[in-house]
């Protein structure tokens, strides 16, 4: 929860966010949670990420979504489950080419 709570202060000061965690629950259900607040329980973590999508859409506005991935990092969506413009900066690459 504290990688959560950083997310939040850092990413987007948005006014609700629906967080969806990678692992289910002790009962095997996939949550949703408002402001860390359990909202609703699905029985496949495609419903729950689909069930927060369109609550979140239907609300718009400052809503958002957190995804908690495999490697355990939040990433933040907006209400049209697209990533928000305000991303923080990723590292320079630098490309190439192997012979």
């Amino acid at each position: 929860m504290l990688a959560l709570s950083f997310f939040i202060r850092r990413v987007a000061p948005m006014s609700r966010i629906y967080e969806i965690p990678y692992h289910p629950d002790e009962n095997h259900a996939w949550i949703v949670r408002l402001d860390g607040k359990v909202l609703s329980r699905f029985e496949s973590r495609f419903d729950a990420l689909l069930s927060a999508v369109n609550r979140a859409a239907a609300e718009g506005g400052d809503t958002s979504i957190g995804i908690e991935g495999a490697d355990g990092v939040w990433r933040p969506f907006g209400s049209d489950a697209k990533r928000p413009a305000r991303v923080p900066p990723m590292p320079d690459r630098t490309l190439r080419a192997v012979r």
